[in-house]
């Protein structure tokens, strides 16, 4: 595998081990917010990341391209 798919491997294992343990949280817990759980949180981080890591891959020339 290269680095590109251990990328999108590895957010998707941490999105998924966030999300099972957001729905434990909220089994378990009453009368809560969503946006201050740490696992929402996570998630919109990882989220933020991928997208700017899509961006950054889509706008860095290579280094032999300077003109």
């Amino acid at each position: 595998m290269d680095k590109k798919n251990y990328s999108h491997v590895a957010f998707w294992f941490l999105a998924a081990i966030n999300i099972i343990s957001l729905f434990e949280s909220i089994i378990s817990k009453e009368g809560f917010s969503l946006l201050t759980e740490p696992e929402f949180q996570n998630l919109l981080l990882l989220a933020i990341l991928q997208k700017l890591v899509k961006l950054s891959s889509v706008r860095v020339p290579d280094a032999g391209d300077i003109n």
